[in-house]
């Protein structure tokens, strides 16, 4: 079954394309002429990049995990061959600019960063697509364990009921 997931997007990006906008706007208020078209060419640049150039979305199916780009060809990671889903490794480049980032690592050590909006749902579709990967994210863990052992003690519930009858 497919699913799609949205991207979340940056929060650096966002807040840096919103300054660059209110920085084009002064421009145009103090009526520097001669410098607006240059920081607007550039400016629709940055935004065919930033929001063209990027991921918006991810699709699971078939045992692979499809990246969807608005201008670039898409890209597919096949989820057979790979090893580990994991909460991000702690970087100091990426430290500010990415604390919700999902990272897959493949049998040859590459890593894959995603970003989605729903990061369980989007772990839980990854794991029903390849059951062997080992997943240590933190949400879904906790979530897994709190249903595993209410499943559990249900279970030895309706045990200790069947062996009373």
């Amino acid at each position: 079954m497919k699913k799609f997931f949205k991207m979340r997007m940056n929060t650096a990006t966002a807040l840096f394309l919103i300054l660059y906008a209110v920085y084009f706007v002064q421009l145009m208020i103090t009526k520097q002429w001669d410098a607006v078209p240059m920081v607007g060419i550039f400016g629709l640049i940055l935004l065919a990049f930033f929001l063209g150039c990027r991921p918006y979305g991810y699709d699971v199916e078939k045992r692979t995990v499809t990246i969807k780009y608005y201008l670039w060809k898409n890209k597919e990671v096949d989820l057979m061959q790979c090893e580990v889903i994991c909460d991000p490794v702690s970087r100091w480049a990426d430290i500010a600019t990415r604390p919700h980032a999902i990272e897959i690592y493949t049998n040859t050590k590459k890593r894959y960063c995603f970003f989605p909006k729903k990061r369980v749902e989007f772990v839980d579709a990854i794991i029903k697509e390849n059951k062997r990967i080992h997943c240590t994210v933190k949400e879904y863990t906790d979530v897994h364990r709190k249903s595993e052992k209410r499943r559990r003690r249900e279970n030895k519930r309706e045990d200790r009921e069947n062996a009373e009858k």
